[in-house]
């Protein structure tokens, strides 16, 4: 094994081809169309290249203890995992992987059963795969070699710049789709406190009225038949005032109330409109720099937002059956 960087480059390149080849077979086996996996559009996947390269690195002292082997491979290599997945959540805001639904599994970014396979993968890198691929490449003349290299970067390079960006600016309207998200969420929580604040002020009323009517059907028993008898002429006289002034009173209220309450609804689902139209928007946008994402990765979705990567997921394979 030679060790000067050249060498560690052509290796790096070799195995981001290979685990893209790899990872694209299987997965186009499983779903029964060919797929392009990973994060950018060339054939290579960088995780599975720089996954070899630490796993060659740190077992290289351990290289006659196969058991040693094992479990520092796939302790490298679950680290190298979950550092990626944390990485682009933090930077993409989406998740590329998820094995949230595993039984053994931290935050959706490693498992246990894939630990397990890192450290099998590890023993077959080390004694199986990488001594043959060194014989294999020392066999290329060292021009033609450095030809391809330079070649292969420059279009990784290329590549992964304009993922990048297509990166970033899906990250920007996941955020504006957030955003938007709790500002639906809080005009539909004051709609539903208007709602709860009217009927809270009809049971007041109601338990006014009542109150009232209580009151009264006190005091008339207390009064004496002779009381009742002399004021019974006044009592309707001011009784019939007192209601039609609070008919009036309640008419002009609850007219007031019902055009408060009207203009606020209207005004609460004028916002909800914008927004559902902003959103929808939106969701147009993503489904342009989502493509690569979530047609070309089972796992993925933005963080945070399941429900709407199922929703630009099916539009996105509705339109590719068009």
């Amino acid at each position: 094994m030679q060790f000067h960087f050249n060498s560690w480059l052509v290796y790096f390149y070799f195995y981001c081809i290979c685990g893209w080849v790899f990872e694209s077979t299987y997965v186009s086996i499983c779903t029964h169309k060919l797929t392009n996996r990973g994060f950018m559009k060339g054939p290579w996947l960088p995780l599975y290249g720089s996954g070899a390269i630490l796993v060659l690195i740190v077992t290289m002292p351990f290289a006659s203890h196969p058991a040693a082997v094992y479990f520092v491979g796939m302790i490298a290599a679950t680290i190298l995992e979950y550092f990626t997945g944390v990485a682009m959540v933090k930077l993409f805001k989406v998740r590329y992987w998820d094995y949230s639904n595993q039984k053994i599994q931290f935050q959706g970014h490693i498992c246990l059963s894939s630990s397990i396979a890192w450290g099998g993968l590890s023993l077959l890198m080390v004694y199986v795969v990488h001594p043959p691929v060194v014989k294999f490449i020392s066999m290329w003349n060292e021009n033609v070699l450095n030809i391809v290299t330079f070649l292969i970067t420059i279009c990784m390079v290329f590549d992964f710049t304009n993922a990048f960006r297509e990166a970033m600016d899906l990250r920007a309207l996941i955020m504006q789709a957030e955003e938007l998200k709790k500002k639906m969420e809080e005009a539909v929580a004051e709609k539903r406190e208007e709602f709860a604040q009217s009927v809270e002020e009809s049971k007041e009323r109601l338990s006014e009225s009542i109150a009232e009517t209580k009151e009264r059907i006190a005091e008339s028993v207390n009064e004496t038949k002779e009381q009742l008898a002399e004021r019974q002429q006044r009592k309707e006289e001011q009784t019939a005032d007192r209601k039609e002034r609070l008919a009036e009173s309640i008419a002009e209220h609850k007219e007031k109330r019902q055009e408060n309450a009207a203009a606020r609804r209207e005004r609460i689902e004028r916002t909800i409109e914008e927004l559902e139209n902003a959103c929808e928007n939106l969701r147009q946008k993503m489904e342009k720099h989502s493509g690569q994402l979530l047609l070309h990765n089972p796992g993925a979705s933005y963080f945070g937002m399941k429900e709407e990567s199922k929703e630009i997921r099916r539009r996105l394979l509705e339109r590719r059956k068009k």
